[in-house]
């Protein structure tokens, strides 16, 4: 028995099309990670996160119901 490796057209450039989007996508989708790798090997300090304090936080209202 003879067995052929097919790919049907449609199947392999939808696989072709999958493979291509998740190399462009993977930097913009881990770019925070990336970029704080790069400043590990630069000698670079991260980046400090800013704090949101309560007071800030508690000052927004709902809107009123009319």
């Amino acid at each position: 028995m003879d067995l052929l490796a097919y790919i049907d057209p449609g199947a392999g450039s939808l696989f072709i099309q999958a493979v291509i989007a998740t190399v462009l996508v993977a930097p913009f989708f881990l770019r925070t990670q990336i970029r704080k790798g790069l400043d590990r090997l630069r000698g670079r300090p991260s980046p400090a996160v800013p704090a949101v304090d309560a007071a800030a936080r508690d000052d927004v209202t709902p809107p009123a119901r009319s």
